[in-house]
């Protein structure tokens, strides 16, 4: 394998001696056993493995993880006091305190839940650099992702084989235009990015890693408290290039990677925005992810959606210099109006607007096929 998984435990109810630490209704958040027993679909996971947690975890962690794959376990330990940043933490409790997060609940995200799901990216700059199984790719995962998609093996592979060179992955659920006012953009958790997985290549992934360590400091010398997912969010809006895009609510975290599975009302909305900024790198992934589900049979689409769909990915392509490939799209279209009459209605009531934008091609066969329809 030539990827390395980065995940992490903390006990944090614990150290921070939470009221409700000891209640089992999971009402507010998991307890420590409910959290293990939702991960065991990941730790049976036979890929190499970097856990960073508490020292006394280790035996837990261990009997959680088949024998047979702990030569692909490697730990790192950090106590609190270890953290990077870890010093900064009462000015990050001030403000939290000070000025908090009005729409999330207090009893969860608490100022040290918050800092430590800010350590991600600190957790995954310091496996890159150690990178024991000596991968090329990496990425974090949330523990109990597979206990609402046990994504397998082979899924698992063919996105790591496809991660782009020099982007990062990662789910977003709603278009960010580029943060201005960063005080009251941190006021609220607005549901932009999930936080549950991200990954691609190592140089990519560094930068990801800096940029929101960076963004995580300036934050709190501005008086606010983020969550890891609102400070990737506010990273992605300023620097778009550096992200391939897949959309869908967090229940989606893996689903959607490969192909578009669900979610079709957020993957939509978030298309038309993409396609209407002209970023055309994002229609392009997306459309594909969009197609590809389709061809799957994963997802029903109808006319409009597969309108939208083909004709964003042609204009998409078309600017980003890949002629090549919106012969393959169109071809595509004109096989689904082959056999869906919607399609085809939509493609006689706009043929001469079709044909002239297909002209620039220069293919006889697309023109002979459009016409025919």
């Amino acid at each position: 394998m030539d990827y390395t998984i980065i995940t992490a435990w903390y006990d944090v109810r614990e150290k921070e001696n939470h009221s409700l630490k000891g209640d089992i209704s999971n009402k507010f958040f998991c307890n420590m056993n409910v959290y293990f027993d939702a991960a065991k679909l990941f730790f049976n996971k036979p890929f190499p493995m970097v856990i960073f947690t508490e020292p006394r975890f280790k035996e837990t962690i261990l009997a959680a993880r088949p024998i047979e794959l702990h030569d692909k376990t490697r730990f790192i330990f950090r106590d609190y006091d270890d953290l990077l940043y870890y010093n900064l933490f009462p000015k990050y409790e001030d403000n939290h305190n000070n000025h908090p997060i009005h729409n999330l609940t207090r009893e969860k995200f608490t100022a040290l839940y918050k800092f430590i799901v800010n350590q991600k990216v600190n957790f995954v700059k310091d496996a890159i650099q150690f990178n024991p199984f000596n991968t090329e790719k990496f990425a974090w995962m949330d523990m109990r992702l597979h206990c609402v998609y046990d994504m397998d093996m082979d899924e698992t592979q063919t996105i790591f084989n496809r991660m782009l060179k020099d982007k990062v992955t990662i789910m977003q659920m709603s278009f960010t235009d580029p943060v201005t006012d960063r005080r009251n953009f941190y006021a609220l958790t607005r549901g932009k990015v999930a936080a549950g997985f991200f990954g691609g290549h190592k140089e990519p992934l560094l930068k990801f890693c800096e940029l929101c360590q960076k963004e995580l400091l300036t934050s709190i010398e501005e008086q606010t408290a983020p969550t890891d997912e609102m400070i990737y969010s506010f990273v992605i809006s300023h620097n778009r290039a550096l992200f391939d895009v897949y959309v869908g609510d967090y229940g989606e975290c893996l689903r959607n990677i490969l192909r578009i599975r669900n979610c079709l009302h957020l993957v939509f909305r978030f298309l038309e925005t993409a396609f209407h900024h002209g970023i055309h790198h994002y229609t392009a992934t997306l459309t594909e992810r969009i197609r590809s589900g389709m061809v799957a049979g994963d997802i029903s689409l109808n006319a409009e959606q597969i309108n939208k769909a083909w004709y964003y990915a042609y204009i998409a392509h078309y600017w980003l210099g890949q002629h090549d490939k919106c012969k393959k799209i169109l071809n595509e279209y004109l096989d689904i109006a082959e056999s869906r009459n919607d399609v085809a209605e939509h493609i006689r009531g706009a043929h001469p607007y079709l044909i002239h934008m297909t002209s620039y091609l220069n293919d006889d066969n697309i023109n002979k096929r459009l016409k025919s329809i």
